[in-house]
């Protein structure tokens, strides 16, 4: 694997070199940048600390009664544009209710009130969905989303580094990190309050669509990442974070992976499957350099404001229910 940041003017994201920081927002300095692990903080946690992974978001919405609910995790690829996965938004949701903590740590559930001074509260503008996204097959399970204002970078906000485009995408074995405010159990619950970390190995393709595994379900633009700890893995709520691997060269963490979809939670021989950036890379480019002329917009105007049933990683009921009962599944049902 392999990225470096490099200075990108505004919005422009440089197909020839990683993705990276952009001028706007005061984020000047190179894609990666974790200064926050210098600063000697106390946070009486053992848990992830402010600042270990700068580019997290929290995608929340606010309730009538002003409580805020984590539904997903992004990344901050520019001071202006998330990352995220499709599956977050397929159930149409008015922007209004939409809220993106950039800079968060603790997040606090069904809570109104202030927050944290370090966090940086943004309103969505837009959200693009990959034009191919489909539903029912888990295929092309990415997208993007435009605050209303740039974030500003310092010790607990950073943006996060891509691939370049002439490197090739991640490949088995390899050790990385996922991050996110998932369950940290299959069964329901809340959502973590400080972001969670784990190790995972990446694992052949071919070696998850094994019969015994996910019986072919895994497309070729997907990561699979299995975990050491077979009771560790990504769970609801963690969709949409990135997973991570570091360049052995520049020791910068880069951006492999955007968690989209499981069979439940921890079970054996069906680990987390992530939407591979590496070949979204050209989309990426094409949809935050296009002055605006966007597929698949949601506005407030074309969407329901009524609160959504998000699930996690994509991963429906149904996927699970006609999954376990056949031998010889066809396609991901969901």
């Amino acid at each position: 694997m392999g990225g470096t940041g490099v200075l990108c003017q505004a919005l422009l994201l440089s197909l020839v070199g990683t993705i990276g920081a952009t001028l706007e927002g005061s984020c000047d300095g190179p894609c990666g940048s974790r200064p926050g692990l210098k600063k000697k903080i106390t946070v009486g946690h053992s848990h992830t600390r402010p600042g270990t992974w700068p580019w997290m978001v929290s995608i929340q919405i606010i309730s009538q009664s002003g409580g805020r609910y984590h539904v997903c995790g992004g990344t901050l690829l520019t001071p202006s544009w998330v990352l995220t996965a499709a599956h977050c938004f397929k159930d149409k949701i008015d922007l209004h209710v939409l809220r993106l903590l950039v800079g968060a740590w603790e997040i606090q559930w069904a809570v109104s009130g202030p927050l944290d001074p370090r966090v940086q509260e943004r309103k969505p503008v837009q959200i693009l969905i990959h034009e191919q996204y489909n539903i029912k097959l888990n295929t092309n399970d990415i997208a993007l989303v435009q605050m209303s204002s740039p974030a500003h970078c310092g010790d607990v906000v950073q943006t996060a580094c891509l691939l370049h485009s002439n490197e090739s995408p991640i490949r088995a074995p390899e050790s990385c990190v996922v991050t996110g405010w998932g369950f940290r159990r299959g069964e329901a619950g809340l959502a973590a309050p400080i972001v969670q970390e784990a190790k995972v190995m990446v694992t052949d393709l071919d070696k998850c669509n094994e019969t015994d595994w996910y019986h072919g379900l895994v497309h070729p633009n997907n990561v699979c990442a299995s975990y050491s700890d077979e009771n560790m893995d990504t769970c609801q709520g963690d969709s949409g974070g990135p997973l991570m691997c570091k360049d052995n060269e520049t020791k910068t963490y880069v951006v492999h992976g955007i968690a989209s979809w499981a069979v439940g939670c921890a079970r054996t021989n069906l680990p987390g499957l992530y939407t591979s950036t590496w070949h979204f890379l050209t989309w990426i480019n094409s949809k935050i350099d296009s002055d605006m002329k966007m597929t698949n917009l949601l506005s407030a105007a074309e969407t329901l404001a009524s609160y959504p049933e998000i699930l996690g990683r994509g991963a429906a009921q149904k996927l699970e229910e006609d999954f376990s009962h056949s031998s010889i599944p066809g396609q991901p049902p969901r």
